[in-house]
């Protein structure tokens, strides 16, 4: 179990990119989805999967879109900065349509790293008055699934949700107590990302590859070969 632990996980998170592949329909990876908040002040990639070759469009504030799935069936356009106060509605067509709602414009921030930041709302001070005040409808919350990997994963387990007494308990703390500043600070939108494993070294969220290239970090990847090469062994000890 704990070789599995210390393998090249990604927790799902923002190198989401395409999966390979055949799909019948246009489809969406999980951190696009319906009351999401796009980057204010810069432009948004917006990506997926459809048949290869499959005409795509995406619409959104007056913008449209279009790109074709390459053979893999991977598809991505790049939507203009949007500036709006009022919740948007983006719509996805090739065979099919998706329609997402209540899209906002604001700061999103990824909270990622060990146990401090896994640490949740409820086991903070004051719990209970935390929740029970943490009404903010215009900061949403995404919470990637913990899930292990030998190599980058393409999508994740999740989906946007609105800060609310019954979203918040299980939500990193430290990066709603950031949020909620950032919030009232700036009176934006904000748009929060949880990937947070307690435990995990950095270079479980690095690919192999990467760490090669860095002489300083090529240890790190001999030590796990050898742990790899001894494995049956260590099996066969139990």
């Amino acid at each position: 179990m704990r070789v599995h632990q210390r393998s090249w996980m990604i927790c799902g998170l923002i190198a989401i990119l395409a999966i390979p592949g055949a799909f019948a329909e246009v489809k969406l990876p999980a951190i696009i989805g319906s009351h999401m908040v796009l980057q204010t002040g810069q432009e948004n990639p917006i990506w997926g999967w459809a048949s290869p070759g499959e005409e795509v469009t995406v619409s959104i504030a007056g913008q449209e879109k279009s790109t074709k799935a390459d053979d893999q069936g991977n598809w991505k356009v790049t939507l203009d900065p949007i500036q709006s106060e009022s919740p948007l509605t983006l719509k996805v067509s090739g065979k099919n349509t998706i329609e997402l709602k209540d899209i906002l414009v604001g700061e999103v921030w990824v909270c990622s790293g060990q146990s401090n930041m896994e640490w949740p709302v409820e086991r903070s001070n004051d719990a209970e008055n935390e929740i029970r005040n943490a009404d903010y409808p215009k900061i949403r919350l995404f919470q990637a699934q913990k899930a292990i990997a030998g190599l980058p994963q393409k999508d994740t387990t999740g989906e946007w949700k609105l800060c609310s007494p019954q979203s918040i308990p299980g939500f990193t703390a430290v990066g709603y107590f950031f949020g909620r500043e950032l919030h009232k600070e700036l009176d934006v939108p904000v748009g929060l990302i949880q990937s947070a494993w307690g435990g995990t070294p950095s270079e479980s969220w690095t690919t192999k590859e990467s760490l090669a290239a860095n002489e300083i970090s090529v240890p790190i990847i001999e030590r796990w070969d050898q742990i790899i090469e001894n494995y049956p062994q260590e099996i066969e000890g139990y």
